[in-house]
């Protein structure tokens, strides 16, 4: 099965489409989405139902769960809960109970998917150094597991080292995060998703172009942050 992972994709509409419309992508015989599809972009509510009509698991990030009233936003820094605070006045109640009743770990043909540290998803923990990387294996049971939060795409191994290769074999890492589609932070503003082979035990993170500049805009004509509209361009 080939399966395209998507996450963090943050309201940003005009990456979201390239990354649907990527030709590698269209092989997928499954899509699953692993949080915060909601917070700093201007789209939350075409994100939303796209990723409803195209995902076959999501799960829940912190900004979701933000957006719904569920968790605190006192820990985003204030760009994030400008945006928060403005996504509630967006997404409909219907959407709410959607997003309410997301998972925040969820197991998908032996994988586990989940937006954060599998060790505890409600903490939040980013996954950036070897122990964290450990711990999250070690919690998750499974021989395979998936994450965002951080907006970087890297690999780790069962003994904690990492890697930022761009492709590889699933036998040799145990914890993959798939990127952002819609606010990367490894520095390439390009959107980032993965591809996972469970038949030929492969993975491959793909980068996808899009117009930046566009989505930069909407923010700015959605009275966001203008902050959150330069970083875009800058994918950090």
């Amino acid at each position: 099965m080939l399966i395209r992972v998507l996450s963090d994709i943050h309201g940003n509409l005009a990456a979201l489409k390239k990354v649907l419309e990527d030709t590698a992508g269209l092989k997928a015989d499954s899509t699953v989405c692993l949080g915060d599809i909601v917070g700093y972009g201007s789209h939350p509510v075409e994100c939303v139902n796209i990723v409803r009509k195209e995902c076959d698991e999501v799960v829940a990030g912190n900004h979701d769960l933000g957006a719904a009233g569920l968790i605190g936003i006192s820990h985003f820094n204030r760009d994030g809960q400008a945006a928060i605070e403005w996504t509630r006045t967006q997404v409909s109640p219907e959407q709410i109970d959607w997003i309410s009743s997301l998972p925040l770990q969820t197991f998908y043909y032996g994988i586990s998917l989940s937006h954060a540290s599998v060790k505890d998803p409600s903490s939040w923990i980013y996954i950036l150094n070897r122990q964290n990387a450990i711990d999250a294996v070690l919690a998750s049971g499974e021989y395979l597991s998936l994450y965002g939060h951080t907006h970087i795409p890297m690999q780790w191994d069962r003994l904690g080292s990492c890697s930022d290769k761009m492709s590889g074999s699933l036998d040799s890492f145990s914890l993959i995060n798939c990127g952002s589609v819609g606010q990367p932070r490894d520095g390439d503003p390009r959107a980032a998703y993965l591809l996972l082979d469970t038949e030929q035990k492969t993975f491959k993170h793909v980068r996808v172009m899009y117009n930046v500049q566009s989505a930069a805009n909407a923010i700015l004509e959605a009275g966001l942050p203008e902050n959150l509209a330069k970083r875009l361009h800058l994918g950090k």
